[in-house]
């Protein structure tokens, strides 16, 4: 009985400590996304979060995906101009639907990471276009979406090997101590 009590405490310190530097990750790829003129191309910045966020659901299932996917679209919306919450929602809902993708239908790797990026950003940046500009019927607002939303979208997704990468190496490591 003592050592099963070990092995859950052992279990559960490991377990702590791998969510940490998830959160920890998601927290530096967040300040190196909001720094002022860093990583900028054509006047486009990419969303390293969510990147974070869909490898996270990918490789730890929905439910830790959908907690990992809230806190990088509440990030998101810390600094963007949407309603607070918003993003922290709908990204939340991509990182569970990405987590059952991989349960039940699809392989974990880089090209469904890329898949899965692509097809979260473009679901909120479309989504968050058309709440704010596209109802309102502005002249010319599809110019909005073709010069700022897409390339956002293009740009995180190419940026999507990094993080995921980096949460591939911490899943990785805490897998074989957990072994």
């Amino acid at each position: 009985m003592r050592e099963y009590q070990g092995y859950m405490n052992r279990t559960k310190s490991i377990k702590v400590a791998k969510y940490t530097i998830y959160a920890l990750l998601l927290l530096l790829l967040y300040i190196l996304q909001t720094v002022p003129g860093l990583f900028v191309l054509f006047e486009t910045k990419p969303v390293w979060v969510v990147a974070a966020a869909v490898a996270i659901a990918m490789l730890e299932g929905e439910f830790v995906g959908g907690i990992y996917g809230a806190a990088a679209g509440l990030l998101c919306d810390m600094g963007g101009f949407s309603l607070f919450g918003f993003n922290g929602f709908f990204v939340s809902l991509c990182c569970i639907l990405t987590g059952l993708l991989v349960i039940y239908l699809m392989y974990c790797n880089i090209w469904g990471c890329l898949l899965c990026v692509f097809i979260t950003m473009l679901v909120c940046n479309g989504l968050e276009y058309v709440f704010t500009f596209g109802i309102w019927e502005y002249e010319a607002e599809w110019k909005l979406f073709t010069m700022k939303a897409l390339p956002t979208v293009l740009y995180s997704t190419l940026i999507t090997p990094i993080p995921y990468f980096l949460v591939r190496g911490i899943y990785n490591k805490f897998a074989a101590a957990l072994k």
